[in-house]
């Protein structure tokens, strides 16, 4: 598990200008994926080459924290993934109290529609993550991981060409 920072929450001025940039990227469904990644990097995700990563339609990136989300090269991010660096601190009785961790995803990894990421994780190389999943725990590299919260499925079986 990665270690945890609390925070307050903040609206600075590069937070409306983040919402923005993330908006273009997300909301129109006919940008190229590479064209989306590039975006994202220009609002503070830390993509490592954008132009060997997919970002599909509709992909959110935490806006308070992009600088905690690295995304490795060769990566795909499909439709409707949801990645969050500040979650709530539910050990007190507002909503106030937050902590941001780091969400770490490796090199040649695919991500399917709609998973969710709602803890600091690291996610390894060359792993698969079904769709519709939650990611809570990290992910170690050549393996498949599904379900609500995400479990290990199976190792992935590598052949080379």
């Amino acid at each position: 598990m990665q270690t945890e920072e609390f925070v307050k929450r903040k609206f600075p001025f590069i937070r409306l200008f983040r919402k923005i940039v993330f908006f273009i990227a997300r909301a129109f469904p006919f940008l190229p994926g590479e064209l989306r990644a590039l975006l994202n990097k220009i609002g503070g995700v830390q993509i490592k080459s954008p132009m060997s990563t997919f970002i599909g339609y509709n992909v959110l990136f935490d806006d308070l924290f992009p600088e905690n989300i690295s995304i490795d090269k060769k990566t795909i991010i499909t439709d409707g993934t949801k990645i969050l660096a500040h979650f709530v601190d539910s050990s007190y009785d507002d909503f106030d109290h937050m902590y941001q961790g780091k969400v770490e995803i490796g090199e040649n990894v695919f991500v399917g529609m709609n998973v969710v990421f709602v803890k600091p994780v690291k996610v390894g190389n060359g792993s698969i993550i079904g769709a519709n999943s939650v990611v809570i725990n990290d992910i170690p590299p050549y393996t498949i991981w599904g379900g609500n919260p995400a479990k290990f499925l199976k190792n992935r079986e590598i052949t080379k060409k």
